[in-house]
């Protein structure tokens, strides 16, 4: 019995707490585009019909999703 509470007070003293204090922040990479594309995109968009709602509503969403990218590299910089 005392071997056993000598060899509990011998493991514990080498088991030290392991903390992280560094924060990772993954951002996913973004896609970045020329201004001749950026211009071709916009002249493509505007010569659209009427009622391609649904191509406006999607790259609303890719809008939205790169703006969450800048945020991300913005607060991973800060940190």
């Amino acid at each position: 019995m005392i071997f056993l509470l000598t060899a509990l007070v011998f493991l514990s003293a080498c088991a030290n707490p392991v903390y992280r204090t560094k924060l990772e922040i993954f951002c996913p990479t973004m896609q970045t585009y020329s201004d001749e594309f950026n211009a071709q995109l916009a002249d493509e968009l505007d010569t659209l019909p009427t009622g391609y709602d649904a191509t406006f509503e999607a790259i609303k969403g890719y809008i939205y999703l790169r703006d969450k990218i800048r945020r991300c590299e913005k607060e991973r910089d800060n940190l």
